[in-house]
C-alpha cells in the first residue's frame, strides 16, 4: 500500500497551519509589545490588532469592532494612537484610514 499521496497531502496540511500559527503569534507578539510599550488601553490594542490582521483601519471598522463604545471616544483613542506616532493617518476627510507607523 503506497501511502505517498495521503503523506503528501497531510505534510502540506501541516504545513499550512504552521504558517497560520506562525502568522497569528507574530501579530500577538507585536500587539503586547506595542500595547506595553506605548500603555494602550484594551480598546486601543483593538485597533491595533485589526490593523495588523487587516493592514489599516477606518472609524466605521473601529465603530463595528465596538459598537457600544461612543464614536467619540474612537476618534480620540485613534488620536492618541496618531499623537504617540504608533498610527500614520492616510486618505480624505471622509476616507480616512490609519496604519501602522512602521518606524
Amino acid at each position: 500500500m503506497d501511502m505517498t499521496q495521503w503523506l503528501h497531502y497531510f505534510v502540506e496540511g501541516l504545513a499550512t497551519q504552521l504558517q497560520e500559527l506562525v502568522t497569528q503569534g507574530t501579530r500577538a507578539i507585536k500587539k503586547d509589545i506595542l500595547k506595553n510599550q506605548y500603555h494602550l488601553s484594551n480598546r486601543q490594542a483593538v485597533a491595533i490588532d485589526s490593523i495588523l490582521k487587516n493592514g489599516s483601519l477606518t472609524i466605521q471598522e473601529y465603530e463595528l469592532l465596538l459598537p457600544d463604545v461612543p464614536r467619540r471616544t474612537l476618534q480620540r483613542d485613534l488620536k492618541i494612537l496618531v499623537d504617540k506616532k504608533v498610527l500614520l493617518v492616510g486618505g480624505s476627510t471622509h476616507h480616512i484610514s490609519y496604519r501602522l507607523n512602521s518606524k
